[in-house]
């Protein structure tokens, strides 16, 4: 079953460029993860968003700890940032999605 999960309340300081280090250190656009159906990322109500729908929960705690946790402690600590997770995460299941 599709879930989504909405990370948010990340760390003062965390914002677009940083984000989008993180993804440049991936190579997200030309090798994105394995069931990864939708992203997005943003400012809601002051803070920094990222909301993404994938296949299954198993298949972001796949991509979280093989590419993303990595790229995050890289470019954090080069940014003399925290290098850990610390963002509030909220998964739901996925009724509907609708795919053009």
């Amino acid at each position: 079953m599709a879930v989504a999960i909405i990370n948010t309340d990340f760390p003062e300081g965390f914002g677009a460029d940083m984000y989008d280090a993180v993804n440049a250190e991936m190579g997200i656009v030309a090798d994105p993860p394995p069931g990864l159906i939708f992203h997005w990322a943003g400012e809601v109500d002051g803070s920094f968003t990222i909301t993404d729908i994938w296949d299954s929960r198993e298949a972001y705690d796949t991509f979280t700890g093989e590419r993303l946790m990595p790229a995050i402690e890289k470019v954090a600590a080069a940014a003399g940032g925290p290098t850990e997770a610390q963002q509030r995460t909220i998964e739901a299941a996925v009724h509907n999605h609708i795919k053009p």
